[in-house]
């Protein structure tokens, strides 16, 4: 998809939201900062630094667990889901040890952090055990953000399927990094699994933007995170927000990656009705972990 033919999807989309009259109304609405200010944030996509010293930054600058947590004080995140770098690295012991950091920092800073377990399905029997021990013995009910592209695997494997089968047999979450081809299969494959999709946008951004936002929407087992590539394209979560629900988007910064003051900021200036901002703040996110956890 060209440029211009974006752009005029992203008319079509603002005619159907709305008239410019309309954005107005809703932006005169929302101009109060206090209300926003007061509303939670609670991120379901980030990656904090292992204990190691490994962290996923471009230039390194939160080298600990503490300057993970005194960074997203400053943003504005209360709450979030966790995972440890280390648990990125290809053989068991190394995504063991990371979600067993996990689960520490979980249990330091209780009532914050909830824990994510990170996988590698091309050792599927440990992938397997480790799930369900984080699930029965930790507590998870997130898995992922699962990054094929870092070890790397396809997701059409049958290890990844049998990985699929048991987060559905566990009333988990799984969480995935996925460019649209990709998107498109795990869609159609695992339409009963309950999918967290990372990011609006992938590598194509301009080619795949809606047609991803598309896919996600026709599956309400299916929700989208707001990370990464797309966020900050004006018009864009508001698509999501016509086109998916309001219900479906969940916040995700990427953070240790990416700053989550930017998507703060987009969901507070967007065109959205309050009780909108709210959901995707934080609302969706704690009704989707009621689906899912024990309590």
């Amino acid at each position: 998809m060209t440029r211009s033919a974006l752009c005029a999807v992203g008319a079509v989309a603002a005619a159907t939201i709305g008239s410019p009259q309309v954005f107005a109304r809703n932006s005169r609405k929302s101009d109060s900062r206090d209300e926003t200010d007061s509303f939670q944030v609670f991120d379901c996509h980030l990656h904090c630094p292992a204990e190691n010293g490994e962290k996923w930054q471009w230039y390194k600058v939160t080298n600990s667990f503490e300057d993970f947590v005194s960074y997203l004080d400053k943003t504005g995140v209360q709450r979030g889901i966790i995972n440890s770098q280390r648990s990125f690295g290809t053989k068991p012991e190394e995504f063991i040890s990371g979600n067993r950091e996990v689960a520490r920092y979980v249990e330091k800073y209780k009532g914050r952090f909830i824990g994510a377990c990170v996988v590698n399905p091309l050792y599927i029997e440990e992938s397997l055990k480790e799930i369900e021990y984080c699930h029965n013995q930790l507590d998870f009910v997130w898995v992922g953000e699962l990054c094929n592209y870092m070890v790397p695997y396809l997701y059409s494997i049958r290890e990844f399927e049998m990985l699929v089968e048991q987060v559905v047999k566990l009333n988990m979450v799984l969480a995935l990094h996925t460019e649209q081809g990709e998107l498109e299969y795990v869609a159609q494959k695992f339409p009963q699994a309950t999918i967290a999709f990372a990011h609006f946008g992938d590598d194509h951004e301009y080619d795949d933007i809606f047609r991803r936002i598309d896919t996600v929407a026709k599956n309400p087992n299916f929700y989208l995170d707001t990370s990464g590539y797309g966020h900050d394209r004006v018009g864009v979560l508001e698509y999501a927000v016509m086109t998916i629900g309001p219900n479906r988007i969940l916040f995700g910064s990427d953070f240790s990656i990416n700053d989550p003051s930017t998507v703060i900021a987009r969901i507070r200036n967007s065109f959205l009705t309050m009780e909108q901002k709210q959901k995707i703040l934080s609302g969706n996110l704690l009704e989707l972990l009621k689906k899912v956890q024990n309590t």
